[in-house]
């Protein structure tokens, strides 16, 4: 088997654990960086699973799936999830809302200290009180 049969092999088997088609085209270093980048998908799955909930893990792997042909973009996001963790208020100047309708806002996860972006109707998430007050008016989210 030669290496290029091999890599092909390789990144077969990590499209099944990934429950997905993987482009298997292209040169030998090019095949090389997309099983870096599967292995790396994979290995973040695999904590999300052990540290997180699953939500969010589908959030992650859509990303991923989004930027296959970059590792620097994956990276650049994981750095912008860790800036904005750094970043966010303490949880004490947060109030808790479950929305009404689909949102794209600098939120906090309802009971994790995580940013979230996008929520969709039912999801209870932390947001200031002056963000709270604005979502009730406008009939996009009820107190909790």
């Amino acid at each position: 088997m030669t290496e290029k049969e091999k890599l092909i092999a390789r990144l077969n088997e990590l499209g099944a654990q990934l429950n997905r088609e993987v482009s298997t085209s292209g040169t030998i270093q090019e095949l090389t960086m997309r099983i870096a980048e599967l292995e790396e998908e994979l290995n973040e799955d695999a904590s999300s699973v052990d540290g997180e909930s699953n939500g969010q893990n589908a959030s992650d792997s859509t990303d991923s799936t989004d930027s296959t042909d970059s590792t620097d973009s994956t990276e650049s996001d994981v750095a912008d999830a860790e800036k904005a963790k750094a970043e966010a208020p303490t949880t004490g100047d947060r109030v808790s809302v479950e929305t009404l309708a689909t949102l794209h806002i600098d939120a906090l996860h309802a009971t994790r200290n995580e940013p979230v972006s996008i929520v969709e109707p039912g999801v209870i998430i932390r947001v200031t009180e002056q963000d709270a007050d604005d979502l009730i008016e406008k009939g996009l989210a009820r107190e909790v």
